[in-house]
């Protein structure tokens, strides 16, 4: 009989912790280990929203999101925790891989953006990110931990199942403090140089690897690198340009007349090219705005200007349409002041700007306001106010109340409003710089058919005695109950009902000084009674929902659905093809 080989005893934990103190780096390379840990935690945490940044033209900002933090969660947990396992199957060198990953990301990106209608919006941003931020994740993590190896916490008198923890928890905690970090500071930078655009950033990240681990792998990147520079429509350059451009005229007769990644988003214009001619404003997977252009076949059939396309935004300027409910002697328009939150195409304060009325406009993004002015005519004689609408208002609403006969309120941004600039202490502010007998008008983009919906209306009402809802367009003949009710709104408020009620809100009769010319004008700028959405208040003391700065979770926790709505609809106003060339 052969002798059965005799098991090797098992190391006492103590004689375990003894050899790897027996194998401790110097201080000195102990502490280069750590460092370069840090930074390699620091790429996987940065190229987190920089992916979600590549994604948000494509999918939209929240959409990008809904399983990405799930995923960062399980990968890093992957790499920290089943570091062990992990090395008995990659090679010694795989920390020269990384930067591999992030040179073919954006020639990855590219080529599955034009996969994301079959994709689909729920697991389509997911599907992207598994073959390009993931396993740059999962190895910067991995790296961070084997080089991490060198810490003996244990000698610290450190419980040893504690010590064993710390380092795979701290990591994974300066991931995911980094990715917070970067996503708030980036936005603030975006496009100020090429270095600084989403494919940039990319590239930046790539050379960064590069930097940490050099090695002659590097050199399997080459055509990536290539590919970026030259033929990736998406990489903000002339040739960049000419390649989009090239794409969509010959797929779709679209083309980009001007482009610029933005602290809000990615902003651009668009115009198609046909004898339907108009032109767009884009912010990500969102349209700020639209114009049809004056064409010979548009001169045919009586179009005379430009028009929205957008019905809405005309429905937004029958703010002045709302008559004074004490009857008092009207006040000519060019004796009015106003206030618009939220700029877009400039459709709704070009027109009270074109009545004489003193306009006053505050938009966030300086490029969203260029633009306006230069390809959609925005007049400039207006104040413009390139700020946060919070603290503009609550700076205002102080010093200056009463400031204003008209505010129109319009940040829909995409499935996603901006929630703050929705809850009861900001309409609070919009209250207090009205006159006695000024209006506001509302738009808001939600289903109907959704709690957070009803709670941005009911606390609106909740600050404004009187209030009407109109739809922009009728629902749809084919709409039956319990389907989406995804629409545009405009909601009518006055500051001072005078015990009238919702029968203080009447509107005059429009003439032709209020149609100056317009097609779009006479046709929907006064509010159809058959368009009003009746909506029942209810008061706070009743139960009734109202939305405080310290409430927002509560209308941000629909947001998915809501954007996901968004992404479904924007996808059957343009070609795929065009949301993908961004």
């Amino acid at each position: 009989m052969s002798s059965r080989p005799k098991p090797t005893p098992r190391k006492p934990k103590a004689a375990k912790e003894a050899e790897k103190q027996s194998k401790q780096l110097p201080t000195s390379a102990m502490l280069k280990n750590i460092g370069k840990a840090v930074v390699w935690l620091t790429v996987a945490g940065i190229a987190s929203p920089v992916s979600q940044l590549n994604l948000s033209p494509v999918f939209g900002s929240i959409p990008a999101s809904l399983h990405h933090q799930r995923a960062i969660t399980i990968t890093a947990a992957l790499a920290l925790i089943g570091k062990g396992t992990l090395k008995k199957y990659l090679p010694a060198n795989i920390a020269t891989y990384i930067a591999v990953i992030a040179y073919w990301t954006p020639v990855a990106q590219f080529w599955m953006f034009n996969f994301s209608s079959q994709l689909g919006i729920e697991y389509g941003p997911l599907a992207i990110e598994a073959v390009t931020y993931l396993p740059l994740l999962l190895l910067s993590a991995f790296t961070a931990a084997d080089l991490l190896d060198c810490l003996n916490l244990a000698q610290y008198n450190i419980n040893p199942t504690i010590a064993d923890a710390i380092t795979p928890v701290g990591s994974y905690f300066a991931i995911s403090s980094i990715a917070k970090i970067a996503a708030s500071v980036i936005p603030n930078y975006i496009g100020t140089h090429v270095l600084f655009s989403r494919i940039g950033l990319q590239m930046l990240l790539g050379s960064i690897s590069a930097a940490l681990a050099p090695s002659r792998v590097i050199l399997t990147a080459w055509l990536a690198i290539a590919h970026t520079l030259v033929a990736n429509p998406h990489y903000p350059s002339e040739s960049g340009l000419r390649n989009a451009n090239a794409t969509m005229f010959f797929r779709h007769n679209y083309t980009l007349l001007a482009r610029q990644e933005s602290l809000t988003g990615y902003v651009s214009v668009l115009e198609s090219v046909n004898e339907n001619s108009f032109r767009l404003m884009r912010c990500d997977h969102s349209l700020l705005g639209g114009e049809w252009m004056v064409t010979p076949y548009a001169a045919e059939r009586g179009q005379t200007q430009r028009e929205t396309i957008f019905s809405v935004f005309v429905l937004l300027e029958a703010v002045r349409l709302v008559k004074d409910v004490e009857k008092v002697a009207p006040v000519p328009d060019t004796e009015k002041s106003a206030l618009v939150i939220g700029l877009g195409i400039g459709t709704a304060p070009n027109a009270l700007i074109s009545q004489g009325i003193n306009t006053t406009i505050v938009e966030l993004d300086p490029v969203v306001h260029h633009y306006a002015t230069k390809y959609f005519g925005l007049q400039r004689n207006h104040t413009a106010v390139i700020d946060d609408a919070i603290t503009y208002v609550g700076s205002k609403s102080v010093t200056n109340p009463g400031s204003f006969n008209y505010i129109i309120h319009d940040v829909f941004t995409g499935g996603a409003e901006p929630v703050y600039l929705f809850t009861e202490d900001f309409f609070l502010g919009l209250s207090a710089l009205l006159t006695d007998n000024g209006v506001v008008a509302i738009n808001y983009a939600g289903d109907l058919s959704l709690p957070s919906t009803r709670l941005v209306l009911n606390t609106i009402h909740s600050v404004f005695p009187a209030c009407r809802l109109f739809r922009d367009q009728p629902r749809p003949e084919t709409w039956k109950a319990g389907d989406s009710d995804f629409i545009n709104m405009v909601v009518f408020c006055v500051k001072n009902d005078h015990g009238k009620g919702n029968k203080a809100i009447r509107f005059r009769q429009a003439d032709d000084g209020d149609f100056r010319g317009s097609i779009a004008r006479r046709n929907f700028l006064r509010p159809r009674d058959e368009y009003e959405i009746k909506f029942e208040y209810v008061k706070r003391e009743d139960g009734g929902p109202v939305m405080g700065m310290g409430d927002v979770g509560e209308l941000e926790k629909w947001h998915r659905q809501g954007a996901v709505s968004h992404w479904k609809i924007m996808r059957t106003v343009l070609p795929d093809g065009v949301w993908e060339m961004w």
